[in-house]
C-alpha cells in the first residue's frame, strides 16, 4: 500500500471543473478563516459535500474546514504558478497513478491502481480516475498515451459521439408512432390536429397490468377518443 493510502487520502470523484472553478472563485476575494457551506449555497448539496471533502483530502482545509496554508498559497499565486502547485499536489497524493503513467501504462492499469491504492471500485473508481486525468492535463502534466482522452472543459472522459437520426415528420390527423425522448421518457405519443387549429398530444407511459381497473379503463377510453377524433378528422378531410 502506498504512502497516500496510509495517510487516509480519499481521491475526489466530483467534476474537476466544479473543483477548480470554486478554487478560482476563492482567488478573486480575500480568504475567510474557514470554507463552509454558506460559501457554497449556489451549489447542489452533493457538490457542497464533494467540494468540502476534496479540499480536506488535498490538505487545503482541516477537519473543521479551517483554511490551511496550502490553500492560502494556492489562491494567492497567478494562474501559471497555480497550475504548477496543482501539479505538485497531484504528484503528492497520486504517486502510484503517476508511476503507472510514467511507465506508459494502460487505462486498465490506471483503474486497477485506484483500487489498489484507495480501495475504490465501480463508478466511484471511474469518476476518481476521470478527475485525476482532467486535473493533470489542466496542470500541463504529461500522461501515458494509453490513458483515455478527456473533453476540454468537462469533468468526464471523452466518449464516442452518437449521431442522432431526425424524427420522421408527423402527418396531421394521424396518431404518431412511439417517440421516446429524454424529455418525455419512453412511451407512446398520440397527436391529433384540431379542427379549429392547434394540436393535442398525449403520452402513455404506464404498465397496464399494474393499474387499477378504473385507471386502465380511463386510459383506454382516452386513447380511443383520440383515435376516434383522428379518424373522423381524416374522413372530413376526404369529404372536402
Amino acid at each position: 500500500m502506498d504512502e497516500s493510502s496510509k495517510q487516509g487520502f480519499k481521491p475526489p470523484y466530483l467534476s474537476f471543473q466544479t473543483f477548480w472553478g470554486f478554487t478560482e472563485e476563492l482567488a478573486t476575494k480575500p480568504l475567510p478563516p474557514q470554507i463552509d457551506r454558506s460559501m457554497l449555497d449556489k451549489k447542489s448539496g452533493t457538490d457542497q459535500m464533494n467540494l468540502l471533502a476534496a479540499f480536506k483530502a488535498f490538505g487545503l482545509v482541516d477537519d473543521a474546514h479551517a483554511v490551511l496554508p496550502e490553500l492560502q498559497q494556492l489562491v494567492a499565486e497567478p494562474e501559471p504558478d497555480r497550475k504548477k502547485r496543482l501539479a505538485t499536489l497531484l504528484r503528492r497524493y497520486y504517486p502510484l497513478q503517476f508511476a503507472v503513467s510514467d511507465q506508459n501504462g494502460t487505462e486498465k492499469q490506471l483503474l486497477e491502481s485506484f483500487e489498489q491504492a484507495f480501495g475504490v471500485t465501480g463508478d466511484t473508481r471511474r469518476k476518481a480516475s476521470t478527475f485525476l486525468l482532467h486535473a493533470a492535463r489542466f496542470a500541463g502534466m504529461t500522461l501515458s498515451p494509453h490513458f483515455p482522452a478527456t473533453r476540454s472543459g468537462s469533468g468526464r472522459a471523452a466518449t464516442a459521439k452518437v449521431k442522432r437520426t431526425p424524427a420522421p415528420k408527423r402527418k396531421p390527423g394521424n396518431p404518431t408512432a412511439p417517440m421516446p425522448s429524454e424529455a418525455e421518457g419512453p412511451g407512446d405519443t398520440y397527436t391529433v390536429t384540431l379542427i379549429s387549429g392547434g394540436a393535442v398530444s398525449v403520452v402513455v407511459n404506464v404498465n397496464l397490468f399494474s393499474l387499477s381497473t378504473d385507471d386502465r379503463n380511463f386510459i383506454i377510453e382516452l386513447v380511443d377518443k383520440l383515435k376516434g377524433y383522428s379518424s373522423a378528422e381524416s374522413q372530413r378531410e376526404g369529404d372536402r
